[in-house]
């Protein structure tokens, strides 16, 4: 079952063009302070890539208790919610009730081996590179091909690559520094 907690405890969110919501608030209604999302309480969940976010707020300020219900799109546009607050809170915690819930306290993890991670291969484009002709969008002046084939083997997209430091499974490729590529079997 989704359990309500602070909204804080639900990000960071990632969506799958790699997109991330760190932090997350609203503007009191009463007195127009930024309330963040660790006074807000309630379920955030990703969803058919847009974050729906159901809470209660409450101004650290004014101490205002106000309700959150809005949709975060992969360009972090945050859209209002029209159905009544209620009705919003039932329909997500029904939806995500079976969904694995994010871990939380992680104060009490123990850290992570420094393990190498495997690594996949790192590909510029060439006229080696075979490119499909379904075109999926662009990203950063790139166009995104549906598949690309390398040494015989079929590589389909499976994400655009955030900046800094990227990791790759063995059997992933990033191609042109952008975008990673996966084989499928």
């Amino acid at each position: 079952m989704a359990r309500p907690d602070k909204i804080s405890r639900f990000l960071p969110i990632s969506f799958a063009n790699g997109t991330k919501v760190r932090r997350f608030a609203k503007h009191c209604p009463r007195c127009g302070n930024m309330v963040t999302a660790d006074t807000m309480h309630g379920i955030a969940s990703l969803l058919e890539n847009r974050i729906f976010v159901s809470a209660k707020a409450s101004c650290p300020v004014c101490q205002k208790r106000f309700s959150v219900a809005c949709v975060i799109t992969d360009n972090r546009h945050v859209h209002r919610v029209l159905a009544p607050d209620w009705l919003f809170a039932l329909w997500l915690r029904m939806t995500v009730r079976n969904l694995p819930q994010p871990v939380h306290h992680r104060e009490w993890e123990l850290p992570e081996e420094s393990a190498p991670a495997a690594i996949g291969m790192v590909l510029n484009d060439s006229e080696d590179v075979l490119h499909s002709q379904e075109i999926l969008g662009k990203f950063d002046g790139t166009l995104i091909s549906s598949w690309i084939e390398y040494q015989g083997l079929r590589y389909h997209f499976e994400r655009a690559a955030p900046p800094g430091s990227i990791k790759l499974a063995a059997d992933q490729i990033l191609f042109d520094g952008k975008l990673i590529y996966q084989l499928k079997a």
